[in-house]
């Protein structure tokens, strides 16, 4: 790249022809006198109207200077393009001499310019010259001889000697630009001071520029105004072809109706700026940017970035306060169930890439209390990623809303939780089409963990996504003294999404996983399960009505909590006797040892056929469905008491506590458990009914086999007599 050398090159002949051309002036002409001549040359030859109202003076030694008033340029029939109040530029003689362009200074005042671009895209700017010799030489044959004669000079000259260029001021005042686009509906209008001093190649010299900046449409409709201040050190070294800026400090603010809050102000600083452009290398140092309380903090280094472009960065962001920038840009804050949470973040995050993959490692997150750690790679093409994350102490509840708690006749309370379930069921639980562009692999691996309440000591899986299909395998977690491992997979390629689940949960308390989850304690005890589950849907409902499958549950030392088997036993036996029972003397839970059954699941509806309870002195066997739609059970356990007396509340004699009795229990989830099981009493009756029967066909059997005994007694007797009487008969014969 060699741009530098040429602009350099070019500045310098311009400077040198204008010197030359001033000391002719100056020596031998008044250029007053020739104004119409200028104008005259260059329309003909540039197809460019010169208005010169002002007077054009000139000084000579030691500096050679030039001052011009009142100037505007127009090309060809448009209206003026650029206008100045005035013009100055001082150049030193005698260092001419030793190739060595010296300026006192240059001064533009009051520059305006005004830039158009017409419904077609067509610049005023885009300068037609006139026909020569029968031919009309276009902006294309321009650029075409411009480029032959770069191409000329190349091959002359391989190594361009550049002058040493001495600048002791340079400043443009009050310059403004305006810039019309109909074709994009957009009006610009940029008012800016620019000021450089002491400029030397191959030395730092200071520079500062000040803008205001205005953008809306060609109405003037939803303006957006910026007020911007640069101060920086400049150093240019042509022969390396290098720039380097130093203290660089850009502070400004951005004004504008569309903005959540107007106006917003920045800072952005670096200490080092430098661009190597034979190497298409770029390094940044230092670099701040600040807004908001917030403060970023960046060192960028780029390479070949024309070519093939490389980069690597390293970025942190200190700790703010997320609620009050939220405040601050007039953003409503989500409703929260903690008023601390999310006012603490702070990031750290190292980056290195190119055009194919962009790599993100190490990730550093601190958010309030929770500590994330995280990598990963991002391809560009196709697009994919490798995300793994790694973090603790993270309770999600506290970025939750509150939970609603309706209140028996409350109806404002009831009619917001149906409007919120309403709302819920008409909304899709998965961005289908965002999941189908899914294509990639994360891990997670998390400590100290809540989530709806529920608790998990650690929990760790692997996703892969790929157009529509998300595997989770495996999905382990550590919870409530047991451990869970399963497999998920969600398949939204076709119009439905499918869910598979593949649970084996091992020795999970399942009365403090329900109550943290679902407030209900019905039942505790170790839980062991293994199964396959399925279901389809995108809501609630339909994934609830859809579920299939197959469960095989053993629950462990557990209870029936808040329900006694026993004393629904007892309130039967009594109420059919007519008999009153104190309620104080009966357990509110059923013990047991054991519980096992089969889950049979359809549409569904949860069957449990074969299901047992063990227990001392206890055991019980049911049958019935639990209805995961309805949120409701109807179910019928029969409970027996083997060589036990029931309770010392409960007086009876020891064949009925031998007999099995029937409990029901139906009702919704949410109903008061004591409530949920009651004797089945019809139940109950035929239970007495046949062991009445019983008893009445064994008295019969005993009554028949008694007289069947005294009837055959008699008989033999009977027999014995006459056989007495015959034997006396025939001895009376002989």
């Amino acid at each position: 790249m060699v741009w530098i050398k040429r602009l350099s090159l070019l500045v310098v002949g311009l400077i040198a022809l204008l010197a030359v051309l001033l000391i002719s002036v100056v020596l031998f002409v008044n250029p007053n006198n020739f104004k119409d001549e200028l104008k005259a040359v260059a329309l003909d030859k540039a197809n460019v109207n010169l208005r010169l109202d002002g007077d054009i003076q000139w000084s000579f030694f030691p500096w050679l200077g030039l001052e011009l008033e009142d100037i505007g340029v127009a090309l060809g029939s448009d209206a003026e393009i650029l206008q100045f109040d005035r013009a100055e530029f001082g150049l030193a003689i005698m260092p001419l001499f030793e190739r060595k362009i010296q300026v006192d200074k240059v001064n533009l005042v009051n520059l305006k310019a005004s830039l158009n671009k017409d419904a077609n895209g067509q610049g005023n700017w885009q300068l037609e010259l006139p026909e020569k010799n029968g031919s009309t030489v276009t902006k294309q044959t321009v650029t075409a001889t411009a480029a032959a004669v770069v191409s000329d000079t190349e091959s002359s000259s391989s190594t361009p000697v550049i002058p040493n260029l001495q600048l002791a001021e340079l400043r443009i005042e009050n310059a403004q630009v305006i810039y019309r686009d109909e074709q994009a509906d957009q009006l610009i209008n940029a008012t800016l001071d620019v000021r450089l001093n002491d400029v030397q190649w191959d030395k730092a010299w200071p520079m500062a520029m000040d803008i205001a900046f205005t953008q809306s449409d060609l109405q003037g409709n939803s303006p957006i105004k910026a007020n911007a201040t640069l101060n920086a050190n400049l150093s240019v070294f042509p022969e390396r072809e290098y720039l380097s800026l130093d203290a660089l400090v850009l502070s400004g603010s951005l004004e504008s109706d569309l903005l959540p809050a107007s106006p917003l102000e920045g800072k952005l600083s670096a200490i080092k700026v430098d661009v190597d452009l034979p190497q298409e290398n770029l390094l940044i140092e230092g670099l701040t940017l600040s807004a908001l309380d917030m403060n970023l903090d960046a060192r960028i280094q780029a390479y070949q970035m024309l070519s093939e472009p490389e980069f690597l960065a390293v970025l942190s962001l200190g700790e703010f306060n997320p609620r009050e920038v939220m405040e601050r840009l007039n953003i409503t804050l989500p409703d929260m169930s903690d008023n601390t949470a999310l006012t603490k973040i702070q990031a750290n995050i190292s980056l290195e890439g190119n055009m194919k993959t962009i790599t993100a490692q190490p990730i550093s997150l601190v958010m309030d209390d929770t500590k994330i750690e995280a990598n990963a790679v991002l391809g560009l093409s196709p697009l994919r990623w490798d995300v793994r994350i790694a973090g603790a102490d993270l309770n999600l509840d506290r970025y939750l809303p509150t939970p609603v708690e309706s209140k028996e006749g409350d109806a404002e309370v009831a009619s917001n939780d149906k409007t919120t379930t309403e709302a819920l069921e008409e909304g899709d639980l998965f961005p289908v089409e965002l999941i189908r562009g899914l294509n990639g692999h994360v891990g997670v691996l998390f400590e100290n963990l809540i989530v709806k309440n529920l608790k998990i000591d650690k929990i760790e899986f692997d996703s892969t996504q790929s157009n529509g299909l998300v595997k989770v395998s495996p999905l382990k977690a550590s919870l409530y003294e047991g451990n869970v491992a399963s497999t998920v997979s969600l398949d939204v390629r076709g119009n439905t999404p499918l869910i598979n689940v593949v649970p084996s949960i091992d020795g999970v308390q399942i009365q403090p996983l329900l109550v943290d989850f679902m407030d209900m304690d019905n039942i505790s005890g170790a839980t062991f399960l293994n199964g396959e589950l399925s279901t389809k849907g995108n809501q609630v409902d339909d994934l609830m009505a859809s579920l299939q499958g197959d469960l095989l549950v053993d629950i462990r030392n557990g209870a029936l909590e808040g329900t006694s088997l026993t004393k629904s036993v007892c309130t039967g036996v009594t109420t059919l006797r007519g008999e009153a029972m104190d309620d104080s003397k009966f357990g509110e839970n059923t013990p047991f040892e054991t519980m096992r059954f089969p889950a049979h699941i359809v549409d569904g509806q949860v069957s449990t056929p074969g299901l047992t309870i063990n227990s001392v002195g206890l055991q019980v066997t049911g049958n019935g469905v639990v209805s995961l739609t309805e949120s409701s059970l109807d179910y019928q356990a029969n409970v027996s008491f083997p060589g036990s007396a029931l309770d010392d509340a409960c007086q009876v004699d020891e064949d009925v506590a031998n007999l099995t009795f029937p409990i029901l229990c139906k009702g919704l989830f949410s109903a008061d458990p004591a409530g949920l099981c009651r004797p089945d009493f019809k139940g109950f009756t035929g239970v007495f009914s046949d062991q009445a029967k019983a008893k009445l066909k064994v008295k019969a059997d005993a009554e028949k086999a008694r007289l069947k005994a005294e009837f055959d007694a008699k008989k033999e007797a009977e027999e014995e007599r006459l056989k007495e009487k015959l034997k006396s008969k025939l001895k009376d014969l002989f």
